[in-house]
């Protein structure tokens, strides 16, 4: 029985410390689940989208605040924010540990690694539970300011000639964002700004001058770092036109002549070699800085002194000019004069024009005289023209009245003199109705007044020739129908027909204009006819009976 009792103590000692452990082993496992529960619920919050602020542009070296915050943050546990630049997530540039659901603020010292584009990132600090969320991104400038600037020149020496091209590029050794611009001779060029090269393909005379590049880049759009570079001067070559030869001369205080032959071109750049030629011989060489140039050659007048021609060079091609012949003739010869009328519609000559030409010179000069006076050049109703004053205008009024005349000489001698022909200038003597001219209109008019006269006359003659030819022929019509017997009738007729045939022969006068006088008479002649022959055909019947 103890023995039994015993056990029995035993078992329920055994059962009482089984049930301790199983208590507490329950209440672990709730401690457990609610701990499980409670990080199951927290793994479910999420952060909302980041907003990142930072400025557009910033100059490399100064210092710029970036923010980052999130509108609402679910939990009160410690926020992480970075930022980080586009394409290295792994790699934060800066970090901000926010306790009190403040916004994160980065002081940044900005460095040229830093431009592009950067994004901030927001997460639950020392728990990865939660998702993190990444802001926008956000375009940043880091501006350098530009230094270093200088132009370098295709092709980089020698001479430029017109139609050759050339490229200037305008190159940095610091800067970023850089736009360019061009200046030649201090005036803007149409260009692309961010462009840092222009290339001119033809070269022309309008292309050289002084370029400058300037380089340029702006913060906050109020403040302009800029630097210019050192000039290029560009030189650009004209290319020699076809020169120009001519001549002068020149009468020295010895007697003696020169011809100073003028070698010119239109265009070109200097300096210029000049080169005259006498008859295929290279005889002057001058370097001018001008854009002709003069050679003195000693001439004889009225001799053949040969042939000259010119050659120019300023380092391209030579260009050669036409050959001219070197003959100076002095005037001579005989003189001519022209004149020429200026007329208004009524006929009135209101002045003249007078030209004067020597047969032979090749440099003539005119001059003008009036009554053996000489005349200026202008006056108050005349004037010269012409280079050479080989021509004189002249008013007419009655001041102008006298006779002229002019002389030729030579323009580099004036010693020989060849004299013109005289004419008479007055108003009155250009504005009359000459005699032959009245004469013949006097006469023009008389004979026209005798034909008219003629044409009457020869009228009035004709009609009254006609009246009596119808006044014989009414009568011999009348006498021919009196008579009864045939063949004195027709004896009659015979005789009338050679009368009118021989008044027809001798009758020249034309008759067309009384042709109706004519009908008249005719049907006149039948109606006596008709009742003749009536009258007969009732003397036959009352014969008869």
């Amino acid at each position: 029985m103890s023995h039994t009792h015993r056990c029995d103590s035993e078992e329920i000692s055994i059962h009482t410390s089984c049930w301790t452990m199983t208590k507490r082993t329950f209440f672990l496992l709730v401690i457990l689940g609610f701990c499980a529960t409670w990080q199951k619920a927290d793994a479910q919050i999420t952060l909302g989208k980041p907003i990142f602020r930072v400025p557009s542009r910033s100059l490399e070296d100064s210092y710029e605040n970036f923010y980052c915050e999130l509108d609402k943050i679910p939990t009160n546990q410690t926020i992480l924010y970075q930022w980080f630049k586009e394409g290295n997530l792994n790699k934060p540039l800066g970090d901000y540990s926010s306790h009190s659901k403040e916004e994160a603020t980065f002081t940044v010292q900005v460095k040229l690694a830093y431009d592009g584009r950067l994004i901030c990132k927001a997460s639950v600090q020392n728990n990865s539970e939660i998702m993190p969320t990444f802001s926008d991104l956000m375009d940043f400038q880091v501006l350098v300011p530009v230094e270093g600037v200088h132009i370098i020149s295709n092709p980089t020496s020698g001479d430029l000639w017109e139609g050759d091209s050339l490229t200037l590029q305008c190159n940095i050794t610091k800067g970023t964002s850089v736009l360019y611009d061009w200046l030649l001779n201090g005036v803007h060029l149409l260009n692309d700004s961010s462009n840092n090269q222009i290339t001119i393909p033809r070269l022309s005379s309008q292309n050289s001058g002084v370029y400058v590049c300037l380089a340029k880049n702006s913060l906050n759009e109020t403040h302009d770092y800029t630097s210019k570079s050192e000039r290029r001067s560009v030189h650009v070559k004209e290319y020699l036109s076809t020169p120009e030869i001519s001549y002068e001369v020149v009468k020295h205080a010895k007697g003696n002549f020169s011809a100073y032959v003028k070698c010119q071109v239109a265009k070109g750049s200097p300096s210029i070699n000049y080169t005259l030629f006498i008859n295929n011989h290279d005889v002057h060489v001058v370097s001018s800085e001008d854009q002709h140039a003069l050679f003195p050659v000693p001439i004889v007048l009225d001799q053949d002194m040969g042939t000259v021609y010119c050659q120019a060079d300023n380092g391209k091609t030579p260009v050669q000019s036409r050959e001219l012949k070197l003959k100076v003739e002095s005037v001579g010869g005989p003189m001519r004069m022209r004149l020429e009328k200026a007329v208004t519609q009524d006929f009135e000559v209101l002045g003249v024009w007078i030209y004067c030409s020597v047969e032979k010179g090749m440099f003539p000069q005119y001059c003008w005289f009036r009554n053996n006076k000489s005349l200026e050049n202008q006056g108050p109703f005349y004037r010269t023209f012409h280079p050479n004053h080989a021509g004189l205008m002249v008013r007419l009024h009655p001041d102008t009245a006298g006779s002229y005349h002019c002389e030729a000489f030579n323009l580099f001698d004036n010693a020989t003199r060849v004299s013109g022909p005289r004419t008479l200038i007055t108003h009155d003597a250009f504005n009359k109705i000459p005699t032959a001219v009245a004469a013949t209109v006097f006469i023009f008019f008389s004979l026209l007044i005798c034909a008219v006269l003629a044409c009457c006359i020869y009228g009035v003659v004709l009609r009254k020739r006609q009246a009596r030819k119808y006044m014989f022929r009414l009568k011999d019509f009348t006498d021919m129908h009196s008579v009864v017997d045939d063949d004195g009738v027709d004896d009659k007729i015979e005789e009338l027909e050679e009368d009118e045939y021989e008044e027809r022969e001798h009758d020249d006068l034309d008759t067309e204009a009384y042709t109706e006088d004519m009908e008249v008479v005719q049907a006149s002649m039948m109606e006596d006819s008709d009742k003749s022959e009536e009258e007969e055909e009732n003397n036959l019947d009352n014969y008869s009976f």
